[in-house]
């Protein structure tokens, strides 16, 4: 379990973008090459780019969590939906993600959101669960050469 102390959760600034956009690349090569193909892979790196991290920026919330100057998780709500929730591969199961859906979970609340949903992805679903998180249904996006990336639409009510 990290520190709290030594975590700084707080508002993504645009100067942040790059590292964000870094850790991203980094979570989904550690976690997720080698999981999914290369199609599903590419929609990933479509799906992260700089313009729609951007875009949830200016249409939601973003926070980043720092250690030691370094941004090491981040995680986003549009209305009540989150969405990149990302943990830095030598910091995960220590606490951080749970810090950082308990911040976005706040800003629903304070925003009068009574259910908050999220699309979860295989290796995520228990983490959610944990949470207090349930599957409301299962679903797929499509990419490219007939694949299919799947997901576990859930969904928590706020106290």
């Amino acid at each position: 379990m990290l520190p709290k102390k030594q975590i700084l959760v707080r508002e993504f600034r645009l100067l942040d973008l790059e590292s964000v956009k870094e850790l991203i690349n980094r979570t989904i090569d550690a976690c997720y090459n080698g999981y999914y193909c290369d199609e599903v892979m590419k929609y990933f790196d479509m799906y992260n780019w700089y313009g729609n991290i951007l875009k949830v920026a200016r249409d939601g919330y973003i926070i980043v969590a720092e250690m030691q100057g370094k941004i090491v998780g981040t995680g986003s709500i549009i209305g009540d939906v989150v969405l990149r929730v990302f943990i830095d591969p030598a910091c995960q199961r220590q606490g951080l993600g749970k810090m950082i859906m308990n911040e976005l979970e706040r800003q629903a609340a304070a925003n009068g959101v009574q259910v908050v949903q999220l699309r979860a992805l295989e290796n995520a679903r228990k983490f959610y669960e944990s949470l207090g998180y349930v599957t409301s249904a299962k679903g797929s996006v499509a990419v490219d050469n007939g694949r299919c990336l799947e997901y576990y639409q859930m969904e928590k009510k706020l106290k």
